[in-house]
């Protein structure tokens, strides 16, 4: 299987940390590219590779989706996995529940894309078994994201062909798909638990939030110099987040803080489904 995991000028910075933990938890069949903008030394991404999308200056980033269009139309596959690359990843790929799902989209003409993250939340409820597929409704805002996620290619490639920044592909990607007659799906069990919160964010520039990781996983990532601590978050809240200095070994303390209950809920959903 092929990961593509898109990024920006300025997520490079966590290229190294986001390779670690890529390799750590992804099986070793698994291939794994970086896009993003200008040039960057893959020795340095612990095995994965490197794709130059062109140059941010020139093209800027409305020329996103167009890009990803044309580097993905060179690409055989019949699925692939497109994500982000500042979702930083803590635990390991649940194999089982990962080919029970490819068996799905294999099986179902209509089911074009799989989530393979912790959301949504609804289908932790009681209306829901371990067992069940979780198919999104068209009612749902974001049934085309940038978390990770298997894709019929040729159906991701349509998106990008009628979208062109990332806001757009999930935005205006969504409304395509609400209004066609595909589905996306989910599995009510474990697939690939991360932090669905981004590592990076302009509401903390500068900062890094590893809320989600496992402390262990930090800690390796702060020896090995691919992180420093001092740049370390939890969470990305526009005003007063706290850092990673403050709750290390501790990251439970942080809902505390947390006001509103729904959003400590699911704060708790997350940590719990990352750390244990």
């Amino acid at each position: 299987m092929r990961v593509f995991l898109i990024g920006h000028p300025g997520s490079k910075k966590i290229l190294k940390a986001s390779s670690y933990l890529a390799k750590k938890y992804l099986p070793e069949s698994f291939e794994i590219n970086y896009l993003n903008y200008g040039n960057f030394n893959d020795s340095n991404l612990n095995g994965s590779n490197y794709i130059k999308m062109g140059n941010f200056r020139y093209k800027g980033i409305k020329s996103w989706s167009s890009s990803l269009f044309n580097i993905l139309s060179n690409v055989s596959d019949e699925y692939i996995i497109f994500s982000l690359d500042d979702y930083l990843l803590s635990k390991k790929l649940n194999l089982d529940n990962f080919n029970f799902l490819l068996k799905k989209l294999n099986t179902n003409e209509k089911y074009i894309s799989a989530e393979l993250s912790i959301s949504p939340e609804e289908k932790y409820s009681n209306q829901y078994s371990p067992s069940d597929i979780y198919v999104y409704k068209d009612t749902y805002s974001f049934t085309v994201n940038t978390q990770w996620r298997v894709w019929k290619r040729e159906f991701l490639l349509e998106i990008f062909s009628r979208t062109t920044h990332p806001w757009s592909f999930e935005i205006e990607g969504s409304k395509f798909l609400n209004n066609s007659e595909f589905k996306s799906i989910s599995y009510c069990s474990s697939v690939l638990n991360y932090p669905e919160i981004s590592a990076l964010s302009k509401r903390n520039k500068n900062k890094i939030s590893v809320l989600g990781n496992q402390d262990q996983d930090i800690k390796d990532l702060i020896d090995l110099g691919y992180l420093k601590e001092r740049d370390l978050i939890f969470g990305q809240w526009k005003i007063g987040v706290p850092s990673y200095t403050e709750f290390k070994g501790n990251q439970y303390g942080i809902i505390d803080l947390i006001e509103d209950e729904n959003e400590k809920k699911y704060y708790k959903l997350m940590l719990d489904k990352c750390l244990h």
